[in-house]
């Protein structure tokens, strides 16, 4: 079967884009052939095929009462309802 193809774009300011074509072209690649590789790995991880964080500070962070967070633990600890239950046993297929 013959695979269809299409275009992805993004918008990079001009610094960006130079560099990424200095360090694709040290590599050895195309930036279209690195964008590739990126594609294929962030599908086959089913994510980012590296660590993305962000800085925690105390300014970010939502710290709970004791009994907030009693409440949310006892909801963890709570039967799942019938239709998520349903949704997380399907077996599901992503071919097209």
């Amino acid at each position: 079967m013959a695979t269809t193809m299409t275009s992805l774009n993004t918008k990079l300011s001009t610094e960006e884009k130079d560099a990424f074509v200095r360090n694709t072209a040290a590599l050895g690649l195309t930036p279209s052939a690195a964008i590739k590789v990126f594609v294929h790995m962030f599908n086959e991880c089913g994510g980012f095929p590296f660590e993305v964080r962000r800085q925690v500070s105390d300014e970010t962070t939502t710290y709970l009462s004791a009994d907030d967070y009693g409440r949310f633990a006892s909801a963890l600890d709570s039967a799942v309802p019938a239709a998520t239950r349903e949704l997380l046993d399907r077996e599901f297929s992503w071919e097209d």
